[in-house]
């Protein structure tokens, strides 16, 4: 859908989406649909294993998610990304191809992101990225 019914609890809906490269870093970002929670964290590569890594990390401090939103990203069509939502009860929903709005929460927030850091000038990723959601 391009419209999305609203979450009645915290983290029951994310939308995740990569930034980068951008300075050579790239960014997994993570929004919870319902408070518009941001997660950012910084990634070495965005393989499939990597990105289940990172969200496994984050499933274990805020909780397994009803739905997780993604665009078509390898990564995230890969039968092992599926095969672990899977095993955790975890629907997943994709964007549609044409259509990056359908992941609109990811998108917005990857340019804050993007264009937030790029004001901070340079200086330790993991700091820029601590100052960042300590704003949000």
């Amino acid at each position: 859908p391009t419209t999305w019914e609203a979450p009645s609890t915290p983290w029951a809906r994310i939308h995740v989406d990569f930034a980068g490269p951008f300075h050579g870093q790239t960014f997994f970002i993570v929004v919870d649909a319902y408070s518009k929670w941001l997660e950012i964290t910084l990634m070495n590569s965005t393989i499939t294993e990597a990105t289940i890594k990172a969200l496994r990390k984050l499933f274990s401090t805020h909780g397994i998610p009803d739905t997780l939103v993604s665009d078509n990203g390898p990564q995230f069509t890969a039968k092992t990304f599926e095969e672990f939502l899977a095993d955790l009860g975890i629907r997943h929903a994709l964007s549609a191809p044409a259509h990056p709005a359908t992941n609109g929460q990811a998108e917005i927030m990857v340019k804050l992101t993007k264009s937030t850091l790029k004001k901070m000038g340079p200086g330790d990723w993991q700091d820029k990225i601590d100052k960042l959601l300590l704003t949000q």
